[in-house]
């Protein structure tokens, strides 16, 4: 026995799915993280590079243009430029006030802002003085120019690492996503496969079974539920076979210890019947003729009892030679026109446009058409017609035999080929065993060919069977 697995198929199942849930919680949980810190990182940029970038782009305004009015007194000396640097740089206070308060951490930095510084108002008295910015305001505009460029780097940076980490995070995502679908497709694909091979195995024994052969073990591929139902069915299996080997022994037996005094039987019919005792009336005569006809009926059963006996222990024996098919009809009707005569039916042949010669076991063949034929007798009312026709197709004989009988209905159809089989509508209307048919299915099997049939109820059947042109 060969075990692959030893889980069942709930846990697998389980296992999968536990797999795909946890590629996808940690896919969602990794983007969900990082959404987070992306967010942080934008409120950052937003709420304090952003600010503080605006803060010190109005706070160099003003000293600007606390640096233009300087200079525009220097130059001219009007009251105004005072008023005017004063107002811009109460403003500049009051932003660099709000700025602080807002952002602590620049107190350090802009510790020199907060100081007071000495601004030199007196008018210059050369171009060049006049025209030189204030130490003061020079000094608070590099301070500010440094802190711009420093903060407007942070918020590069900080827009950078945004950047990687939204790319990293959608290449996470991607293959998350995939790994997922993967594992989803794949894992199905790959759970299908091994559940359906265990039950293709059941399956197929289960059909070889249907069709009336030996039952056989099927391959045990997986220890789960599959598994022990493949142990079940093999269990049954062996079972059937050691019934039906039982069987097919006591039936050889059987036959075997009743055909001497069978033929006992008869010899005492034959002889009696003859006269060899003495004079036999008209009376004694018919009963005679009836226990005669009865021996050969038993005689006939145990033939085809002994025969499905040697079938099923692979003992039929197969002599090639090369058949005339048309030959091989035309002896099997000339056999059969006596019972066919007697029942007033009618046997056609279908004459083939070209001579069909054939190899295989020209007395097996014959049974076949024996048995199909006369079936074909057996079912079709009085005066009705049993045709027998032959052609080639490729490199197969088919053989077909066409009756007015009262057809076999669908839900029968796949059964009348098993042994001892019989339809219920027959069964007490028609004599017979039910062993024709699964012995010409064992003779056509053993040939390589195939036998088929196509009926409907009410408008009689066709039985077929096809063989190898030249043999197997």
């Amino acid at each position: 026995m060969v075990k692959i697995r030893t889980l069942n198929i709930a846990t697998k199942l389980f296992i999968w799915a536990c797999a795909l849930i946890i590629i996808f919680f940690a896919t969602t949980t990794y983007l969900l993280q990082q959404v987070r810190e992306d967010a942080e990182v934008s409120n950052r940029i937003v709420s304090v590079n952003h600010d503080v970038d605006s803060a010190i782009q109005r706070m160099l305004e003003r000293l600007y243009s606390v640096q233009d009015n300087i200079h525009r007194y220097k130059l001219i000396g009007t009251k105004d430029a005072v008023r005017f640097i004063v107002e811009d740089l109460t403003r500049f206070g009051e932003i660099l006030n709000e700025t602080l308060e807002k952002h602590p951490e620049y107190k350090n930095e802009w510790q020199d802002l907060t100081e007071d510084y000495e601004i030199t108002l007196d008018p210059g008295q050369s171009p060049d003085h006049t025209l030189a910015p204030d130490t003061t305001v020079r000094d608070w505009t590099d301070i500010l120019e440094q802190s711009l460029f420093d903060n407007q780097s942070d918020m590069e940076t900080a827009l950078s690492q945004l950047h990687d980490a939204g790319q990293h995070a959608a290449s996470i995502g991607l293959y998350g996503l995939t790994l997922c679908l993967a594992m989803g497709i794949g894992g199905s694909l790959i759970l299908a496969y091994l559940l359906n091979r265990s039950l293709t195995e059941v399956r197929r024994g289960i059909r070889d079974l249907g069709t009336g052969r030996a039952p056989r073990d099927v391959r045990v591929l997986s220890s789960d539920e599959l598994g022990e139902l493949a142990l079940a069915f093999n269990a049954m299996a062996a079972r059937l076979r050691r019934e039906e080997k039982m069987r097919s022994d006591f039936i050889a037996m059987l036959s075997h210890e009743i055909r001497t005094p069978l033929t006992s039987v008869r010899e005492a019919v034959d002889l009696i019947g003859s006269g060899t005792f003495g004079a036999v009336n008209e009376k004694q005569k018919r009963f005679l003729t009836i226990a005669e006809k009865e021996t050969v009926r038993l005689s006939k059963l145990l033939t085809r009892l002994l025969t499905v006996s040697r079938m099923e222990s692979g003992k039929l024996d197969l002599k090639y030679q090369d058949v005339n098919a048309k030959q091989l009809i035309e002896s099997t009707l000339e056999r059969l026109g006596p019972a066919a005569q007697a029942k007033g039916v009618s046997l056609d042949l279908k004459e083939p446009n070209e001579t069909l010669i054939f190899r295989a076991d020209a007395g097996h063949v014959q049974q076949v058409l024996m048995n199909l034929i006369g079936n074909g007798i057996k079912f079709s009312p009085d005066g009705g017609t049993v045709i027998v026709g032959v052609n080639k197709e490729s490199d197969m004989i088919i053989f077909c035999i066409e009756d007015n009988g009262p057809g076999i209905p669908k839900n029968e159809q796949g059964h009348v080929f098993l042994k001892y089989y019989r339809g219920p509508d027959i069964r007490e209307s028609v004599d017979g065993a039910g062993l024709g048919l699964a012995i010409s299915k064992r003779i056509v099997d053993g040939h390589g060919g195939r036998m088929w049939l196509d009926s409907e109820p009410g408008h009689g059947s066709i039985f077929c069977f096809s063989l190898p042109v030249k043999g197997i």
